[in-house]
């Protein structure tokens, strides 16, 4: 599951600088990962991709049922969370109270199941992702420092501390945690696409390109990938004017 926002389309200089998101959910295993799956994390895929098909609010419900019969499974609770989060992220700033309300439950279900497993970071990181949708930075920092702790490999988690870096006008702190991500995985379409983004502001529309280019290469079906090439031609557009 990713989230991206396009780039604008006025002159390059423009770019919007908002670092494009994808849940730890997200990440996609290879054909070899999944055969050697155990039962259990077969199990969890499973429900995974069944829950993609549905509408947020049919997760939610979904969750909650099976929750009355396992409140102990801490890939349950991480599973409940994303079906609040994306809910929330689904209603539009006019309903803002029940945004932050289900932001709210997201972050419960999310703190519920590092409670159960502390080292699940791709619930920190998912948490630290919401607190700051939420926008609640403080928060949201302090819940990627421990993604990290706990698994110091979470690219995302690097991404998205490197967001909220990027957000509050740290550039340069920003663009150490990308190439951080990108020092664990050279191939993060996540990490050369925020890079790409921070590059674009600092008006280097060359490493801009090629971070992005990067990008168009490693995931050229997927949004990020999409994205990138729009934000290429823009560049392209505005240089030949």
């Amino acid at each position: 599951m990713t989230r991206h926002i396009a780039a604008s389309k006025r002159a390059a200089a423009a770019l919007l600088v908002m670092a494009a998101f994808a849940f730890a959910a997200g990440c996609k295993k290879n054909a070899a990962e999944k055969a050697a799956l155990p039962p259990a994390a077969k199990q969890e895929t499973s429900l995974s991709a069944r829950l993609e098909t549905m509408k947020p609010l049919a997760q939610v419900d979904t969750m909650r049922t099976l929750l009355k019969a396992d409140t102990s499974d801490a890939q349950l609770r991480f599973l409940q969370g994303n079906a609040y989060y994306s809910f929330a992220s689904g209603l539009d700033e006019s309903s803002s109270t029940t945004r932050a309300a289900y932001f709210d439950s997201a972050t419960v279900a999310y703190q519920r199941a590092v409670g159960i497993d502390s080292t699940m970071s791709k619930a920190w990181v998912n948490m630290g992702l919401a607190y700051s949708d939420w926008g609640k930075r403080v928060e949201a920092r302090k819940a990627l420092e421990k993604a990290i702790a706990v698994n110091p490999k979470d690219v995302l988690a690097y991404c998205h501390l490197g967001y909220l870096d990027h957000m509050s006008g740290n550039l340069s702190d920003a663009m150490l945690m990308y190439k951080q991500a990108l020092a664990i995985d050279p191939n993060s379409a996540q990490a050369h696409y925020n890079l790409g983004l921070a590059f674009a502001e600092e008006k280097i529309f060359n490493e801009a390109v090629r971070e992005w280019q990067i990008v168009i290469q490693n995931d050229p079906n997927g949004d990020l990938g999409k994205t990138a090439a729009e934000n290429v031609k823009i560049i392209q557009q505005y240089n030949s004017k």
